[in-house]
């Protein structure tokens, strides 16, 4: 039966409901199939609930699929979980569909070295507050580089905290003027053999400096664990959680699964070579892994689970507890404040912008008491320079990863397409 004016079927509900106002007939129709009315009810219910929701997430993804391809990115991957409900999405342009590609993940190195640290901490091998001269008597050798442009010797103590809040005074050449326009004058580069050779931008203590401080990081828990950082990774971190993609020096099977990276050049994406990184024998704790999405959401999710995944722990739910917590100086703020005008590595996309207003935990932003209306305050985040994104909501349940494979970072398009495609995964958790 149709309604006359709008000519669609009526509601089943419809026909119970004002079952007094029909005739003899239809009555005793009902009468005689009101059972059968009542299940159909409930189930055309639950049947167009889940049509919405299938509508609802096919469109708001359209919405994305539509950024995606009036970016003129040449490529993205990223996938959203609700780690309360296991809902997931996924989006696929130019990579494969199953996750299991191999990205340089560049800075998202850096809590992977921070967890690798925190379990040092947990044996009671090194304190996050002590001086770390006895374990890196170099580190305290390398030189601070003074305001006159000169360079000076300083003793004062380093701790591992400052290390991985990025307060130890060292710095990467796209995050210090002083520091990149020194390095431009010593001929130098952005080698990553050479990280731990370059000048400290400050006092330790004094500001926030993005930069090589997570690099000391790993060299202490080479120092400390008799290992290389490659090896204790495999033993103590990423071999425990089955993270079998995700190398410093990959094995040749699984060569074929490294994609490759570009720069951007206006509208033009340029490939560079080689696509297989060649081997090293520096194992960069603040930026030098590969890793594919799969692997960096069981890290993840282990961290939401307060660092136990699958019967297996890696950090104490204590210590996941203050990676999560502000650890910087109250008169301090993240951000890149000294940053170089113009940098070949990074550009103006707004993820620098985002930054100021929050803080710091153990090695990734964490976000500050005014959030942006989806991440809780407490959410962790980070990034990598070839404009990989990641967010960790442990309150929500929320986690978000992003991959592109370009320079320079902070890509207006790839960091929008993250914060839109975060934006959906958010609602639907809702």
């Amino acid at each position: 039966m149709r309604d006359a004016d709008e000519g669609e079927p009526l509601p089943v509900w419809y026909l119970i409901c004002k079952y007094k106002a029909f005739d003899p007939p239809m009555k005793k129709w009902i009468k005689q199939n009101v059972l059968v009315l009542i299940g159909m009810a409930f189930t055309v219910s639950g049947c167009t609930e889940d049509r919405h929701q299938e509508y609802g997430q096919m469109t708001e993804l359209d919405t994305v699929r539509k950024q995606f391809e009036e970016s003129g990115l040449p490529a993205a991957y990223m996938i959203g979980v609700n780690l309360k409900t296991s809902k997931q999405i996924s989006l696929s342009w130019g990579y494969s569909e199953n996750g299991d590609d191999i990205f340089r993940i560049a800075s998202m190195t850096k809590i992977i070295t921070a967890v690798a640290a925190l379990q040092l901490v947990e044996q009671g091998k090194v304190d996050l507050d002590e001086s770390l001269h006895e374990w890196l008597p170099e580190m305290f050798k390398i030189p601070i580089l003074g305001n006159d442009g000169q360079t000076y010797r300083s003793d004062k103590p380093i701790s591992l905290r400052q290390l991985l809040t990025h307060t130890a005074g060292f710095g990467y050449g796209f995050s210090s003027q002083a520091l990149d326009h020194y390095l431009n004058q010593a001929d130098s580069d952005s080698n990553l053999d050479e990280v731990l050779t370059w000048v400290r931008v400050a006092e330790p203590g004094e500001t926030y400096c993005y930069g090589t401080n997570i690099d000391w990081v790993g060299r202490l828990v080479e120092k400390v664990s008799g290992q290389s950082l490659e090896q204790y990774f495999r033993d103590h971190v990423t071999g425990p959680l089955g993270m079998d993609s995700t190398w410093f020096n990959p094995p040749e099977t699984l060569h074929d699964r490294i994609v490759a990276y570009r720069v951007r050049k206006a509208d033009q994406f340029e490939l560079e070579e080689p696509r297989v990184p060649q081997r090293t024998t520096f194992y960069s704790g603040g930026g030098g892994l590969l890793s594919s999405s799969r692997d960096y959401l069981k890290l993840l999710t282990c961290l939401y689970h307060g660092g136990e995944s699958g019967g297996t722990r890696i950090l104490k739910e204590t210590t996941v507890k203050t990676m999560f917590q502000d650890h910087l100086p109250k008169h301090i703020s993240p951000g890149f404040m000294d940053a170089p005008a113009d940098h070949p590595r990074v550009t103006d996309g707004g993820f620098d912008r985002d930054l100021r207003n929050d803080r710091w935990g153990l090695s990734w932003a964490l976000e500050g008491e005014n959030p942006d209306g989806l991440r809780l305050e407490g959410t962790a985040y980070w990034a990598g320079v070839f404009n990989s994104y990641y967010t960790l909501d442990r309150k929500q349940g929320v986690v978000v990863i992003y991959y592109s494979q370009f320079l320079p970072f902070s890509d207006p398009d790839a960091y929008g397409l993250y914060r839109a495609f975060e934006r959906e995964v958010y609602l639907q958790a809702k």
